[in-house]
């Protein structure tokens, strides 16, 4: 028994009409986060927020606009540390003197008080030319040691100075500098401007 011939400029616009359907369902729960996003790093809610930490000049300088090598020599590329946020931190010097190793504790601890939402974020510390803190790391997953400086090699960015601490965001963009700290109780002080800053961030962009 033969079939009905199938209509082909039916078949085309039933097909068309379900690509519709299916790119505003995509859209729909798309739009919360990608409005969001946006709207934080368009400085929509700057103004109220009191961010704790300074927030770079747009366009923020980008992960891809650094060369920053690991232990054994190798560049670090980004497609390694998108998905989460990093603080990033720059020693003065290769050796962890007591400023440094101040700091290095109030990222460590301060990570750890983030509870379950420290599973989002991790560490990155560049030392100028050589890294002699490998021992030292207790938790290799959360920290991640490397060498090299703030200047941009490509692009118009802004360059990152020495000494200060910044955060990333999941897309690679450093866009909130913070001073270190120089003893304990402006340590105490620092960890909660981190982690209300960083807090704030994930819940506005819902990443």
């Amino acid at each position: 028994m033969s079939q009905p011939a199938v209509d082909p400029n039916v078949d085309q616009k039933q097909r068309s009409q379900n690509r519709k359907v299916v790119s505003a369902l995509v859209l729909l729960f798309a739009a919360p986060v990608i409005l969001a996003y946006v709207a934080f790093h368009m400085g929509w809610f700057n103004a109220a927020s009191k961010n704790k930490g300074t927030i770079l000049p747009s366009p923020y300088p980008r992960f891809e606009q650094f060369q920053w090598f690991d232990s054994e020599g190798q560049e670090l590329h980004f497609k390694n540390f998108e998905t989460r946020y990093w603080w990033i931190y720059f020693p003065q010097t290769n050796e962890c003197d007591s400023q440094c190793d101040i700091n290095m504790r109030l990222l460590t601890q301060t990570h750890a008080g983030l509870g379950k939402e420290s599973e989002k974020l991790t560490r990155l510390v560049v030392f100028p030319s050589d890294i002699q803190y490998v021992d030292k790391v207790e938790k290799p997953e959360q920290l991640q040691l490397a060498k090299g400086n703030g200047q941009p090699t490509q692009g118009d960015g802004a360059q990152l100075e020495a000494g200060k601490i910044y955060a990333m965001d999941v897309h690679g963009n450093i866009f909130m500098q913070y001073e270190p700290v120089t003893n304990e109780e402006e340590a105490k002080l620092r960890s909660k401007d981190l982690r209300t800053d960083i807090r704030r961030v994930m819940k506005t962009t819902g990443l």
